[in-house]
């Protein structure tokens, strides 16, 4: 089983959740997103940066921690960002560190 992040939520604004890490070579890590409260409709936009060769994937399991769960690259503008579960952050070949907002509306 592994590891499954949280987000960390704005003091200032509820709807802003930020997730930063170290990462070392070809370490994957996985950020469940914030849950989404009845009176919002959900993700809005998930940005991220880093200072290295990160791809990030999404997905729409309940289970993002099993062996056999199903991530797609999420792509600049790509429509599955709206709607993800989890995220999963992909490093290459050095060491670099990695910062994932969401903002839900």
């Amino acid at each position: 089983m592994k590891t499954i992040y949280k987000m960390k939520g704005s003091t200032k604004n509820g709807f802003s959740y930020t997730f930063e890490k170290g990462l070392a070579p070809f370490e994957e890590v996985i950020v469940e997103m914030p849950p989404v409260s009845p009176n919002k409709r959900g993700v809005n936009d998930i940005g991220w940066q880093s200072d290295g060769e990160v791809v990030l994937y999404g997905t729409l399991s309940a289970r993002p921690d099993k062996e056999d769960t199903l991530w797609e690259q999420i792509i600049d503008r790509d429509e599955i960002n709206k709607t993800v579960s989890a995220l999963k952050a992909v490093n290459g070949s050095t060491a670099c560190k990695v910062i994932i907002r969401a903002l839900l509306n």
